[in-house]
């Protein structure tokens, strides 16, 4: 034990020390925030876009003031269009105006850009429009001009029924007050935030679980890899057994693994409890605390990502660089993969019968029933999959362990018979 700890030591302060680890601590959040704000923020500081209508269907005041409703959320500008694309008197020749405003190579008279104009044709009750935008890839710009349009349609249509535009939008206003209500919420029946909080918190740890084993498992493969290039596992072969050598690795990787999820995981409840409504930092550690998730987060955390690492860890015995890996690391990571396409729908739709039967598949166990957590599985589902994926990791580490001896021995390169056999002899 004290070798194993020694070594798990090691395998932590060597990656450490490293200035790759503290370079990944960094950016990896500064990514993660950018990829969520910085779509909002892009939009909020790009500038204002300019629409003209260019009316040929008597009907361009309607449109105009339909389009100016709604063009302000899109960071739009109804414009006037320039004077000689208004004199047109023409569609085509409107067109032909209007493509070097359009194109950016010349600028309406107060100096502004013009990036997209619709022409009106037909007639109110049966409106065609042409949209000319300078980005082919916005279609911004066409979407305010189409709901414009079809508002006006739609109040042509109703006034030749008869019917009263402004009482129709009045009725088409009218929304129930809906409340939600679930025999498991806990204030009254009736469901509110704290109700769901289990739920993201849920999700939210399946997601931490399967970035600290593709973490952790990548790690150790290169570890490993490096290693037994270099000859230093016949040395630590030499002076440890197996186990110790497996466990001090596995442990060190998770135990670095975790330090880079601890950071992660503070600096979240920092902004948690900085831009978060008043009272979420308390629910989110209710219902970790309060519904078992943490527990469960754990056990399932324990024994999958020792399942994992214990295989990467055998393979990387056999390898010598990692194009040899490469092969057989594929297959494995679209298998880790896979349980992260039906990881929303475990939090949505937990009781799918598609996802019942696949939680009880070892590779897919601990994601997918970590996710599921926060929907109360019968107590039964979760002893018989703990149960089950401790029964399956006994025997991977089993496996891995007589693996890892005689591929950290075998100067040959892998192959299934070679690997077959090296596990059948490596006990002997």
């Amino acid at each position: 034990m004290l070798r194993l700890l020694r070594i798990a030591v090691r395998e932590y302060l060597s990656y450490l020390k490293t200035p790759g680890f503290w370079l990944s601590l960094i950016i990896a959040p500064a990514i993660g925030a950018l990829s969520g704000y910085g779509p909002i923020w892009a939009e909020k500081t790009a500038p204002v876009r300019n629409l003209a209508i260019v009316d040929f269907a008597h009907a361009g005041a309607l449109v105009t003031r339909a389009a100016a409703s709604e063009a302000d959320a899109a960071r739009i500008r109804i414009v006037a269009p320039p004077a000689d694309v208004a004199q047109a008197p023409t569609p085509a020749a409107a067109r032909v105006a209007l493509q070097p405003y359009v194109s950016g190579a010349t600028m309406m008279s107060d100096g502004r850009r013009l990036d997209g104009a619709a022409i009106l044709t037909g007639s109110p009750a049966a409106l065609s429009v042409d949209v000319w935008t300078r980005d082919i890839g916005d279609g911004a710009l066409a979407g305010v001009a189409r709901r414009a349009a079809t508002s006006v349609m739609r109040a042509d249509r109703l006034a030749v029924l008869g019917l009263d535009p402004a009482k129709i939008a009045s009725a088409d206003a009218v929304r129930p007050a809906v409340k939600e209500f679930s025999p498991k919420a806990e204030s009254g029946g009736r469901v509110s935030m704290k109700d769901r909080m289990p739920t993201f918190a849920a999700l939210g740890l399946a997601f931490s679980l399967w970035i600290l084993t593709m973490t952790g498992v990548g790690i150790l493969l290169n570890s490993v890899i490096e290693e037994k290039s270099n000859r230093v596992l016949e040395v630590l072969l030499s002076s440890a057994s197996v186990p110790e050598i497996l466990g001090g690795k596995i442990v060190g990787v998770a135990a670095l693994a975790s330090t880079v999820m601890a950071v992660w995981g503070g600096a979240g409840v920092f902004a948690l409890v900085r831009f978060a409504p008043p009272g979420t930092g308390d629910q989110l550690i209710s219902a970790l605390l309060g519904h078992g998730l943490l527990l469960e987060f754990g056990a399932y955390f324990i024994l999958g990502y020792l399942m994992y690492a214990s295989i990467f860890t055998a393979i990387g015995a056999f390898c010598e660089t990692p194009r040899e890996a490469q092969t057989l690391v594929g297959p494995l990571m679209l298998m880790l993969s896979l349980p992260m396409i039906f990881l929303t729908q475990a939090i949505r739709r937990p009781d799918a019968p598609l996802l019942e039967w696949l939680a009880w598949f070892p590779p897919f166990t601990p994601f997918l029933m970590t996710a599921r957590a926060a929907s109360g599985p019968p107590w039964w589902e979760i002893a018989g999959t703990l149960t089950l994926m401790a029964a399956t990791t006994a025997t991977v580490v089993w496996i891995s362990a007589r693996a890892f001896r005689a591929g950290a021995l075998s100067t040959s390169k892998f192959d299934l018979p070679t690997f077959l056999k090296g596990i059948a002899s490596a006990g002997r």
